[in-house]
């Protein structure tokens, strides 16, 4: 059953009244009226066919009726203020019955805030993820499978050996799909959070690049920011960037030397509470005595 069953009349009805609507609106660019007779009778106007008689209206130009005759014209309201309401509604069933926001689907955000508008980003974010896991299982990997088959029976890829692939293609099968993935949404908080979250324990570098890198994955930033250090170090420069310039929180700091003062007083100490413990004794010693 198509993806678009529930909604496929939805769209049939908009397609409809948007057509309406414009017809309506190149009607009511053409003024046009209707001139009443009290005997029926009119020295207007060409006659027709069918008897009737019909006046071409001219711009700045006044004609005068016959006695008795009146004449009512005919304007109609277009366009239909009530129309942009009515479209967002019915978008509004749309999205509802195929997945994705209604601000995703009409890119119309002026009927929502911040708030509102990141909640629904971040859900069709999932149902995206969704569709991507979907498309690589139904149909990117078994077509890799056929692909590979025809590549390496026929030579084209000649990196893989004939005889081993022929004993375990799965081996050659087994590969990885990297969809897109995207951007920051709140970037000073959303990178707080990734960072604590890192630490923690309940996620990893490798899914958090996945996420928010637009494709990439740890494999390529990792070599990407060992080429780019490599490079500034090859030409002498050092940014705030440069993981050398960041302290260690695990590195043990050196002691800070004291001066003698501070072993005067600490030596001081020692001295008297030696010598209280002493007397302590001594006067212990006494008592038992």
């Amino acid at each position: 059953m198509p993806w678009m069953h529930a909604t496929a009349r939805k769209f049939n009805d908009m397609d409809g009244l948007t057509e309406a609507e414009i017809t309506a609106a190149r009607a009511s660019a053409c003024y046009m009226g209707f001139i009443q007779s009290p005997d029926g009778e009119t020295n207007f106007g060409e006659e027709q066919p069918d008897g009737s008689k019909e006046l071409e209206l001219s711009p700045a130009v006044v004609e005068h009726l016959a006695p008795g005759e009146t004449f009512k014209e005919f304007s109609p309201n277009r366009p239909n203020a009530q129309l942009d309401p009515f479209m967002r509604m019915m978008l509004r069933e749309v999205a509802a019955g195929t997945g994705p926001s209604y601000e995703s689907l009409s890119r119309d955000y002026s009927q929502s805030n911040y708030s509102s508008s990141r909640l629904a980003l971040l859900d069709d974010r999932d149902l995206w993820r969704v569709l991507q896991m979907w498309f690589i299982r139904d149909f990117r990997t078994r077509v890799h499978a056929i692909w590979l088959q025809q590549a390496v029976l026929s030579r084209v890829v000649t990196s893989i050996p004939l005889e081993a692939y022929a004993i375990t293609p799965s081996k050659f099968e087994a590969v990885r799909f990297k969809p897109r993935g995207w951007g920051w949404i709140d970037p000073t908080k959303e990178v707080e959070a990734y960072e604590k979250a890192i630490r923690n324990g309940f996620t990893t570098v490798g899914r958090v690049i996945a996420q928010t890198a637009d494709g990439s994955d740890l494999e390529d930033i990792l070599k990407e920011r060992k080429q780019e250090l490599d490079m500034m170090k090859t030409m002498g420069l050092k940014f705030d960037t440069d993981p050398s310039t960041v302290e260690d929180p695990n590195a043990q700091k050196p002691a800070v030397p004291r001066d003698k003062a501070e072993d005067d007083d600490a030596e001081e100490s020692n001295d008297t509470t030696v010598k209280n413990a002493e007397k302590m004794l001594r006067d212990a010693g006494r008592s038992h005595a």
